[in-house]
């Protein structure tokens, strides 16, 4: 083995790991490969911004301001309350068409979009129901994952195998050519969330109160100004409560009104009632300090927080917010978005203490109290994303149209011979000239972390064809096709793609094993494109884990699960994916 192979395999080694126990995000363990192949000589400067060039690292950002487009339309959230009215009060029609929705959306949508769009309904469904949100949101996140398959825009694991293709092999993948598998998988999934996963998953969450599922009742209570307390006259800012006790006084209770704005300035009067935020002990010393009753015998539920003016809601952290990494004592978010943090769910274990101190970081899910007003000013900004259905701003927004156009425009153009690049470019152009979308909300809705891992570890897969790995380990694979016939090699590259997608992310299963596939089927003599659209399709199907897709990442939490739920749910799934694509793949594809 000579020293640059050595130095190679030892990168892979560390890539793989870096991945596996998450010692760094995606994106930076990406870079630092990178950094890595072009310091040891591996690659030459050239082919180390390659990636950053490469069409479909361009196209997908393209179709991720396309698909904001469509999302901030209001179509998608129209057509899915419309779809709940015309089921009317039907579980299992409606849960159908939900499903099929998810699927059709994200066939053109990227995953996370339409599961952040439509994770709202998918609540709003199961309370309707009564039925738990852990029900749901598994099926809501593998709908959104096989539909990404139907097309070559759904998901840019397509859109990275087909340019790779055409890099190495001369050809790429039409559009709609991946329907041919895709909406098979489609059907079959769409029918195995409705009849089997429900079964299999637990009643995880509880949906009939927010308080209840972050366990909030012993730090949430009551606390009434007697006669004599000293408070009486003076404001929260003037006694330093949040300071003095490490508490936070959410609500002032004043006969029949709710003050919830601006309390820090707020004069406190006799018999006004505190709703407190704190440990027991916190509380305990405001009540004996302060000349407080304890109304200990009352327990606060959702509806005792929210009222006509106030709202408790359950946000999640964007993938591409600016709040990951900080506390919410440095973000100062109490000052900065006029709402609380009450508590803090992160992969279903939800988080009340020192919550201030703790960094926040993607797809955490907060529960934030505040007036109405502040609540919906969330939504405004991009690193938040709601988890319950507000009754605001769910309308049709004006030229609408225009953003559904743009998804069957780019269908057109690429059926009339144009490069998915340019008709991708030039839809988004149409949208940003007529201000479907804002320049500076384009830029936001770009998910920066697919883009510089997709640039970013496209030369590992350079450099391990181009050294001869990929070659060497093609040849192995490809003994199998010689005493079993290419199913066999079809059916080891399915699985090594499948498990590595499981390990790390679907981009970087396939930038390893688009490679070897095709070195694989040039030792063997076959056509490449059936191994080809193996490693796309296994790429594309993550369902174990909670980290081997993001839209699994993102339902983590909010529904309550485990990893076993996942493997539960997912294995069966897997299984049957790969039966249909061993039975379909050679016969559209032949060798």
């Amino acid at each position: 083995m000579s020293l640059e192979i050595f130095i190679l395999l030892a990168i892979v080694v560390f890539t793989l790991a870096a991945f596996v126990f998450e010692w760094m995000p995606i994106d930076l363990v990406a870079l630092t490969t990178l950094s890595l192949l072009l310091v040891t000589g591996l690659i030459t400067p050239e082919e180390a911004v390659s990636g950053f060039s490469n069409p479909a690292v361009i196209t997908v950002m393209m179709m991720f301001i396309v698909g904001e487009a469509l999302v901030q339309s209001g179509v998608v959230r129209s057509v899915s309350r419309h779809i709940i009215r015309m089921a009317g009060a039907r579980p299992t029609r409606v849960y159908t068409l939900f499903l099929l929705l998810v699927g059709a959306v994200s066939s053109f949508v990227s995953n996370t979009a339409t599961v952040a769009v439509l994770m709202p309904l998918a609540t709003q469904l199961s309370k309707r129901f009564k039925f738990s949100p852990s029900k749901i949101l598994i099926p809501l996140s593998y709908a959104s994952i096989y539909g990404g398959t139907c097309t070559l825009l759904g998901t840019s694991t397509n859109l990275l195998v087909s340019a790779m293709a055409a890099d190495r092999v001369g050809r790429g993948f039409s559009v709609l050519e991946f329907a041919w598998l895709g909406l098979p998988l489609l059907l079959v999934g769409t029918a195995y969330n409705l009849f089997v996963v429900r079964r299999l998953l637990p009643s995880r969450t509880i949906i009939t109160s927010l308080t209840r599922k972050y366990r909030l009742a012993s730090y949430l209570t009551e606390v009434k100004l007697t006669p004599t307390s000293p408070l009486i006259g003076r404001t929260v800012l003037d006694e330093q409560i949040s300071e003095r006790f490490d508490l936070n006084v959410l609500e002032i209770l004043r006969g029949k009104d709710k003050i919830s704005i601006d309390i820090r300035h707020t004069p406190l009067r006799a018999d006004d009632i505190l709703i407190v935020r704190g440990n027991v002990e916190s509380i305990v010393a405001f009540k004996e300090q302060c000349g407080l009753l304890l109304l200990s015998d009352i327990k606060l539920r959702d509806t005792d927080l929210s009222d006509a003016n106030n709202v408790l809601m359950e946000m999640q952290l964007s993938p591409t917010s600016d709040l990951a990494g900080r506390t919410l004592r440095e973000i100062d978010f109490r000052r900065r978005y006029g709402c609380f943090v009450l508590a803090l769910n992160r992969q279903g274990e939800a988080v009340q203490k020192k919550l201030a101190d703790i960094p926040l970081r993607r797809w955490d899910t907060l529960l934030v109290f505040g007036s109405r007003t502040r609540v919906e000013a969330l939504l405004d900004y991009d690193d938040f994303a709601p988890l319950q259905e507000l009754d605001i701003r769910l309308g049709l927004i004006r030229g609408w149209w225009l953003s559904v156009l743009a998804i069957p425009a780019i269908l057109i153009m690429t059926a009339l011979g144009m490069p998915v690049l340019k008709a991708a470019l030039l839809a988004t152009v149409g949208l940003l000239v007529t201000r479907r979308i804002s320049i500076q909300r384009a830029y936001r809705a770009i998910d920066w972390t697919v883009i510089f891992l997709l640039a970013a570890i496209l030369p590992l897969g350079l450099a391990i064809e181009k050294l001869g790995i990929a070659r060497h380990i093609g040849e192995t694979l490809a003994t199998l096709g010689t005493g079993y016939g290419p199913y066999a090699l079809l059916a080891a590259v399915y699985l090594a793609t499948a498990v590595l997608t499981e390990m790390i992310s679907n981009n970087a299963a396939a930038v390893l094993m688009v490679p070897i596939a095709i070195s694989s089927a040039q030792v063997l003599g076959v056509d490449s494109k059936p191994l080809l659209m193996a490693v796309a399709f296994a790429a594309s199907t993550s369902f174990l884990t909670p980290v081997g897709y993001q839209t699994n990442t993102m339902v983590y939490g909010p529904g309550g699960y485990r990893v076993a739920d996942f493997i539960k749910a997912g294995l069966p799934l897997l299984v049957v994916f790969f039966g249909i694509s061993m039975l379909l793949i050679p016969r559209i594809w032949p060798f």
